[in-house]
C-alpha cells in the first residue's frame, strides 16, 4: 500500500471475514459476524454502499493465507477495527439475504 494513504486508508482482506478460518489463520471478526468463504466482489460492493471508496488489488494476498488472492484498500472510519466490524456487519446482512 502506498505511503500516501497512511492513516486515512486501511487494507482489508477477505480472510478477515471468513468463518472457516481461525483467528490464528487471519480472521479478524468474531464468528457471529463472519461468513463462510467471503467473495472479494461482495466485500467491494458492501464497501461502495458504505461510501468507503474501495480500491481492489487482485494480485495481493494475506500473509497468513497466501492461496486466497485479493485485497481491498478502503477509507478508514474511526479505527481499523471499527471499520472492519462495520464492513463485517453489512456483509453478514447481505449474506443472510442472499441465502
Amino acid at each position: 500500500m502506498s505511503r500516501e494513504y497512511k492513516g486515512s486508508r486501511i487494507v482489508v482482506y477477505p480472510s478477515y471475514f471468513n468463518a472457516n478460518l481461525s483467528r490464528k489463520k487471519g480472521r479478524r471478526v468474531p464468528l457471529k459476524l463472519s461468513i463462510p468463504n467471503p467473495i472479494l466482489s461482495d466485500i467491494e460492493k458492501i464497501c461502495k454502499q458504505l461510501g468507503l471508496n474501495p480500491l481492489v488489488e487482485q494480485d495481493k494476498s494475506h500473509p497468513r493465507n497466501p492461496l486466497q488472492k485479493g485485497r481491498i484498500i478502503v477509507d478508514k472510519r474511526g479505527s481499523k477495527l471499527k471499520t472492519i466490524y462495520l464492513i463485517a456487519s453489512e456483509l453478514k446482512k447481505h449474506h443472510q439475504k442472499s441465502r
